[in-house]
């Protein structure tokens, strides 16, 4: 009987790996081209912004207001409540550890959460000084 139970849990792993994998998928291709970031808060204080993300294969170029860009790895991780992306800063930046940055992708809209240094965003907001952006995909 309890050979059962394990294959059951084994097969049940093996599909939502499978599925995350798909999700994964879907995303990556969802996220590719261009995205405007309009606004961004933190703790309820919304401002402006004009920076733009590019999301190529497993690269994010980013340019910010100053016209500065700077190029990341990245890989999706899906497999939890919230959606994660997993940056990896370009080795001139002499940061080496990876950093996991919240989003929310709906249509055109994409919602991007950053913790403050060495956390982690616990949620789709700007509480707790988490960075929210909210960008727009760039019509063509």
């Amino acid at each position: 009987m309890n050979i059962y139970l394990i294959v059951l849990q084994l097969v049940c792993a093996l599909s939502c790996g499978e599925a995350g994998d798909a999700t994964n998928s879907t995303n990556q291709s969802s996220l590719q081209g261009t995205w405007l970031a309009q606004s961004e808060s933190q703790n309820g204080k919304k401002w402006n912004v004009s920076f733009v993300y590019v999301f190529r294969g497993d690269k994010v170029f980013f340019t910010d207001e100053t016209g500065k860009e700077v190029m990341y790895s990245f890989k999706l991780d899906t497999t939890d409540s919230l959606n994660f992306l997993i940056i990896q800063p370009d080795a001139a930046l002499n940061i080496s550890a990876p950093i996991s940055i919240a989003y929310e992708l709906e249509g055109d809209s994409l919602k991007i959460v950053i913790a403050p240094p060495g956390l982690r965003p616990t949620e789709i907001s700007d509480k707790n000084d988490q960075e929210l952006i909210i960008c727009k995909r760039k019509s063509l």
